[in-house]
């Protein structure tokens, strides 16, 4: 099965390691590229399509481009706004799993959000991913923090629309459960975390930077909280995304990713 994933950049991303080692599991043969697109999305999903491929991931900063480009689009693509898994065939349709996959990865991790108090770090794709696991798992109260609080409003009254039994607001960073870094802070070299010193500790904090540890991780452990890094969601959208194009995983999906988690970490 040909498939690949598009973005601009690509040479870090872990998905080729994540797809090889899923075909070595299932006993399929997997061919997935890593394709850096620095012109028009919709070139590279017609030569994808021409060469035979299946589908594609789709990462930054082509994830509302897919959506637009797209024949149709699920509804957790809908839900999300946003596309980071294609499927290709007589029609080219969106899919989103990076709600399914957060969720997928907290459940591994034994952290629940169910009436907990979030807070969201950040107002762009992936803050309303995370925002759309609060509301299906029916967090109590989610506050989402942004440099420009009013992107952190519109998202916090889009939400709240979605998700009427979660109380969504947005601001100053307060006290909550449980922290979700939703911002790039920490992707490259910066030392920047998106919290600052006055925050009260949580139980647990989520960052969905993967493969180092972060000014953001840091500073939950210091004050004591338990940390994941965003390996876990990472491998978990991309076995929901292998779902998606082929069939379900099922039971075994957790013991697959765990494994993948180990390989590649």
């Amino acid at each position: 099965m040909k498939l690949g994933l598009f973005g601009n950049p690509v040479a870090h991303s872990k998905s080729p390691m994540i797809f090889a080692a899923l075909g070595k599991m299932l006993r399929r043969s997997i061919s997935y590229e890593a394709v850096l697109i620095d012109g028009p999305l919709g070139s590279a999903v017609d030569a994808a399509r021409a060469d035979g491929w299946r589908g594609a991931n789709v990462t930054i900063p082509f994830k509302l481009g897919a959506a637009a480009l797209a024949d149709g689009l699920t509804a957790p693509a809908k839900r999300v706004g946003a596309v980071n898994v294609l499927r290709f065939g007589g029609q080219t349709i969106g899919h989103n799993t990076d709600v399914d996959g957060l969720r997928d990865a907290l459940a591994d991790a034994g952290i629940a959000l169910k009436g907990r108090r979030v807070l969201i770090f950040g107002a762009g794709g992936a803050a309303r991913a995370a925002g759309c696991a609060c509301g299906e798992e029916r967090a109590s109260k989610v506050r989402i923090v942004n440099r420009t609080e009013e992107t952190a409003k519109r998202l916090a009254r889009l939400l709240g629309g979605l998700f009427p039994a979660t109380k969504f607001s947005a601001g100053a960073a307060d006290a909550a459960d449980i922290w979700i870094n939703a911002t790039p802070l920490g992707q490259g070299e910066s030392d920047e975390s998106p919290v600052s010193a006055r925050v009260p500790a949580p139980m647990a904090a989520i960052d969905l930077v993967y493969g180092k540890v972060t000014p953001f991780q840091r500073r939950a452990k210091e004050l004591g909280a338990s940390t994941i890094d965003g390996t876990r969601m990472l491998v978990y959208q991309a076995l929901r995304a292998w779902e998606y194009w082929d069939k379900p995983l099922g039971p075994r999906r957790a013991a697959i990713a765990r494994r993948i988690i180990e390989e590649i970490s």
